[in-house]
């Protein structure tokens, strides 16, 4: 599974549909790549994207601490 796949089987749990008002269409569309206007995607986004590149977990926190100091 790719960290691709694994965000949008992450984005897929229905509490999270439902609460973030995620469509079906949107999940498809969702890239790592792509920042969006939705905190909790991007927070997800970035733990993901940098886990699958083998990140240590301080440097994660680090850069998700950030997304929210901008």
């Amino acid at each position: 599974m790719t960290s691709q796949d694994l965000l949008r089987e992450v984005l897929k749990d229905p509490l999270l549909k439902e609460k973030y008002d995620f469509s079906d269409a949107f999940l498809q569309s969702v890239s790592l790549d792509t920042k969006t206007d939705s905190p909790i995607l991007d927070t997800l986004r970035t733990i993901i994207r940098l886990k699958g590149q083998e990140v240590s977990n301080s440097a994660v926190y680090r850069q998700v601490k950030s997304l929210f100091e901008e």
